[in-house]
């Protein structure tokens, strides 16, 4: 079983469990002023595998388990068995980053909270397109688009709803999570960049 798979497997059980227990669900969320003033560190970590909603639980899910598998076996051709733990170290480091920016700006604030794989899911989602920038990705399913121009539009959406604030979605976290999986695997492997380049570049 691949660590991808266990990702969504677990993320999905806890997330659910999390639906009828409010204690679990507390002990879990990201919270800043939680994590500053009980020195809880871990909940960085642990929203990712709680959800808001079933909607929200199953669009992570499922562009994790679009994405994830393909990240991990293109890991393995360079890292053998060594890509299980890469790409769990992509998707927890891209977690913990897309996290920084909410924790700076409300660490001080006892009533922000926020859940949700999304940061993680973004870092894995965007290293796919490091690597792939001209596949077809399906814009709502059935809207093809090329990943490339999905990831600028998405980079672009991400960083102007976060300047207008005017909904509940973590959208720092989904552009910070991005960077971190890009920042990550250029760390991994750095010669992804050329072939990123050498793609765009065909088009010309």
């Amino acid at each position: 079983m691949n660590i991808n798979l266990l990702l969504i497997i677990s993320i999905g059980l806890v997330s659910y469990l999390s639906f009828s227990n409010q204690a679990l669900f507390s002990n879990l969320l990201f919270s800043p002023y939680q994590i500053v003033q009980k020195k809880e560190w871990y909940r960085f970590l642990t929203s990712a595998w709680l959800h808001a909603d079933f909607m929200h639980l199953f669009i992570n899910l499922f562009v994790l388990f679009s994405f994830g598998n393909y990240l991990e076996r293109y890991l393995s051709i360079d890292f053998g068995n060594s890509a299980g733990e890469l790409y769990l170290i992509l998707f927890l480091g891209s977690t913990i980053i897309a996290h920084l920016p909410a924790f700076i700006k409300f660490k001080n604030n006892f009533n922000y909270s926020a859940v949700g794989a999304s940061g993680g899911v973004s870092g894995v989602l965007f290293a796919y397109i490091i690597i792939n920038p001209m596949s077809m990705l399906q814009l709502y399913l059935f809207i093809p688009i090329p990943a490339i121009v999905f990831g600028l539009l998405y980079l672009w959406y991400s960083y102007y709803m976060s300047k207008k604030n005017i909904d509940n979605i973590g959208h720092d976290a989904h552009l910070y999570g991005a960077i971190g999986g890009m920042g990550i695997l250029t760390v991994f492997k750095p010669t992804v960049w050329g072939g990123f380049l050498q793609q765009i570049l065909a088009l010309f």
